[in-house]
């Protein structure tokens, strides 16, 4: 019937809203090339993935797809799934019958189907969270990887009102396995005690009560591989220097940096491992009220460098200032890894494609380059040097939390939490403000929240710890 192997693995998707009108989609995938005329080419930045053709038999649709460059990434897998979901809401397509050679693993294409297969639609009425339905059983190694970036997408996707510090630690709590992690929650009272006062100052202007959440490897106190930090800003309205009304509600997700922690640390208590890591987060809603800290205030960190406030809304940073030092203090690790929406001057930049990447160590921030462009989940290292740092100086305070002017914001910002990094530590900065949140969605993921960083890590974490 076709110039295909028979079939030996399958996969089927239905519509979970079945139309009046049914219309079938049968899917061949093939590793080998193919002579047939009239194949399109499916390319992605000019590089072709897979051929295919589509027709119609028997008042069905054919779709044969012939997968040249199916071995090489993670990206080249999954894409095709995209691809099979993006063709079947074009054309109405009911039910999908997916099927391969032998040797061909499926799992990738029906993972990459899923993960575009999402859309937080919660709160608008009879809708849900996927079209389709399927009864294939992904592998262990995909299923925890979907389950992670779905945990990761909802507290992205969630409004302010019903994720803020509180909530988010609670519903953390349960998602990740306390078999394989150590979890501490520290709230103010513990926060005061520590002195974590940059942190609590971005908080002060809040009804809310800011929260860090500690994670740590069955067994493992200190000297740890890796260790991850999240910004947790559960709304950011700028504070006293607050933010323009048109668009201040996208803000609800400036807590991405602390998701993406908390996937990972999800995704890594239900795989084996051989490495040590750790995790840390610091969770606070950035308000203005009349116990707001307001420009001008000097604080004295964790770290006991004095900042001074210039800009309320140059939040993110106090907060990672002490969670990086408070968290290198406790584990000792020989990596650090940051998340955070950090900068709009990030996006000016890099558009909504690449997150920032700002490293001290090559091979670092090599492999984390390589995983970007294995995932598509894409990383462009930016310079690091003491021409910005110096615009941080004050003849007034130790550090100032803003640079001289409007010029450089996201190497200025990394410039800051540099100076929080212990000395031989290896460090990297992600400062995923344009890639976290997309309106009309992308390549692999619906409209709304990508996930971004947590596939990358996972990457990452195969190619610089691989054995």
């Amino acid at each position: 019937m076709y110039d295909l192997v028979p079939p030996s693995m399958k996969a089927q998707f239905n519509l979970i809203n079945l139309p009046n009108q049914s219309i079938k989609l049968s899917v061949n995938i093939s590793k080998k090339k193919s002579k047939k005329k009239g194949l399109a080419d499916y390319s992605y930045n000019k590089i072709v993935i897979f051929k295919y053709l589509a027709y119609l038999k028997n008042s069905q649709f054919i779709l044969d797809l012939y997968t040249e460059r199916l071995n090489l990434t993670h990206f080249n897998k999954s894409v095709i799934g995209s691809f099979l979901y993006d063709f079947s809401i074009k054309n109405s397509i009911s039910e999908i019958v997916l099927n391969s050679e032998n040797n061909l693993d499926i799992n990738p294409i029906v993972y990459g189907f899923l993960q575009k297969d999402f859309i937080y639609s919660l709160y608008k009425h009879n809708s849900k969270k996927s079209k389709f339905k399927t009864s294939f059983k992904l592998s262990k190694k995909y299923s925890t990887l979907l389950n992670s970036l779905n945990f990761l997408k909802e507290l992205v996707s969630e409004p302010s009102n019903v994720i803020y510090p509180e909530s988010f630690a609670k519903r953390t709590l349960g998602q990740i396995d306390k078999k394989k992690i150590n979890i501490k929650t520290l709230n103010e009272k513990d926060l005061k005690k520590i002195g974590l006062n940059c942190l609590l100052a971005v908080s002060q202007g809040s009804q809310r009560e800011p929260i860090v959440m500690e994670f740590s490897k069955k067994n493992i106190k200190k000297n740890v591989d890796i260790l991850f930090v999240g910004k947790g800003v559960c709304f950011d309205s700028g504070g006293i220097s607050i933010k323009p009304s048109g668009g201040m509600e996208d803000m609800k997700w400036d807590m991405a940096g602390s998701a993406v922690t908390v996937s990972i640390m999800k995704y890594l208590s239900e795989i084996k491992t051989n490495f040590s890591y750790a995790g840390i987060v610091g969770l606070v809603e950035n308000m203005p009220s009349g116990s707001a800290y307001k420009p001008g205030d000097i604080i004295k960190s964790y770290k006991g460098i004095n900042v001074e406030v210039l800009n309320t809304d140059a939040e993110g940073r106090l907060v990672l200032a002490d969670i990086i030092t408070y968290g290198c203090e406790k584990y000792k690790p020989k990596i650090v890894v940051d998340f955070a929406t950090l900068t709009g001057a990030i996006m000016v930049a890099l558009g909504q494609h690449y997150a920032g990447l700002f490293c001290n160590d090559d091979k670092l921030a090599n492999t984390l380059y390589q995983a970007g462009l294995d995932t598509n989940e894409k990383v462009w290292r930016m310079p690091l040097h003491d021409d910005f740092d110096k615009e941080l100086n004050s003849p007034f305070v130790d550090l100032k939390n803003i640079g001289a002017g409007r010029y450089g914001g996201s190497v200025t910002a990394a410039q800051f939490l540099q100076r929080f990094v212990p000395k031989n530590t290896k460090w990297a900065h992600l400062d995923i403000a344009g890639t976290t949140w997309k309106n009309a969605g992308d390549i692999m993921n619906n409209k709304g929240s990508t996930g971004f960083g947590l596939t990358l890590i996972s990457d990452f974490i195969d190619k610089y710890f691989r054995n």
